[in-house]
């Protein structure tokens, strides 16, 4: 196929399908509740000084997480409609790269959340640790999400049609060069690299033997865990991998509906499952959250307030109760008397 060739969108042929948009949905409204309380619970455990590499790319993770499902969702359920094209170019040429963008960002984080995981159970590296600034992971893992599907930006456009307009992806002829050079490049940069990365992270912990000298710790069920969240994800973009391949090399041909349904929900599966899992299965995060909702119960604030203002002679010794109870009353007396100097002693 011609590098220049128009592509269709991704959800092209499922104009009209209510199924995709009460799943999205569904999909939707769990993913967001989960990642908001991972959000909060992963706070948590930040401002107790609690964090750790493992715990900071969590947060990346739920970031992506929350824009996958706040932004690439509705645009994804805007796009589906026909009603929605009339917005005009925005939608057609933002939809995939933001949806694209979101998804490497997530990859990304998640090949830092096994790396930083492999550090914690082998031990650090030898040398010693140089100063790093805090914005740079965050650049390292957003730059290259943003930029590397720049051509979806670029290249899509919004074309009439007898059917109603298309979103179409198509390059000009002078790009058919770095076209060939982007297709062979992108899936290799966005799933094979990272997913090769981040299970050689997960089995050398697993096989991990601590630093020289020190016992390591077991692996326990967090690194499995990480692991098995980190194969979902890869194996819920296998479908959206099958459209592009299909889009490139499938001729002008539609791709089938299931195909195309099963990709658009299969990329929200995992930010819905992932931060439930997470809860429920780490115990790190486990006895936050159960510290979270402590903090949130009915009365929290009110018990919290009264062991504060709780006086303090309940927690004094009984004699010294006695004494300043003896002291009280003497001092109470002694004002009281109306004719004083007549109890004073003679000089």
């Amino acid at each position: 196929m011609n590098s220049s060739q128009p592509v269709p969108w991704p959800g092209a042929g499922l104009d009209g399908t209510l199924a995709l948009p009460l799943v999205l949905a569904a999909l939707g409204l769990a993913g967001l509740a989960g990642n908001l309380l991972l959000l909060a619970v992963l706070a948590q455990e930040l401002r107790r000084g609690r964090g750790s590499p493992p715990l900071a790319g969590l947060l990346h993770l739920c970031g992506a997480d929350l824009l996958l499902l706040l932004l690439c969702a509705p645009l994804r359920l805007a796009a589906a409609c026909r009603r929605a094209w009339p917005l005009g170019g925005p939608l057609c040429r933002g939809s995939d790269w933001l949806l694209h963008a979101a998804l490497l960002a997530k990859c990304f984080a998640l090949a830092a959340v096994g790396r930083a995981r492999l550090q914690q159970l082998a031990g650090p590296a030898p040398g010693p640790p140089g100063p790093r600034p805090p914005l740079l992971p965050l650049l390292l893992l957003w730059l290259p999400a943003l930029g590397l599907p720049l051509p979806l930006l670029l290249f899509s456009r919004l074309e009439p049609s007898p059917d109603g307009p298309r979103c179409l992806f198509q390059p000009p002829p002078g790009a058919a060069g770095f076209m060939r050079v982007f297709d062979a490049a992108y899936p290799l940069l966005a799933l094979l690299l990272p997913a090769a990365f981040t299970g050689g992270c997960y089995w050398r912990a697993l096989r991990a033997r601590g630093p020289p000298g020190q016992r390591p710790p077991p692996p326990g069920p967090a690194t499995r865990l990480l692991l098995g969240l980190s194969l979902l994800f890869h194996a819920a973009w296998l479908p959206a991998w099958g459209l592009w391949l299909w889009g490139r090399h499938g001729g002008a041909r539609l791709p089938p509906a299931a195909l195309a349904g099963l990709a658009q929900a299969a990329l929200f599966l995992p930010g819905a499952l992932g931060p439930a899992v997470l809860l429920a299965a780490c115990p790190e995060l486990r006895a936050g959250l159960r510290a979270l909702a402590r903090r949130g119960g009915p009365g929290a604030a009110e018990r919290t307030q009264a062991l504060r203002e709780a006086p303090a002679a309940e927690k004094e010794l009984p004699d010294l109760q006695h004494f300043w109870q003896h002291r009280r009353d003497t001092a109470a007396g002694e004002e009281s008397d109306p004719v004083p100097w007549e109890h004073q002693g003679t000089p």
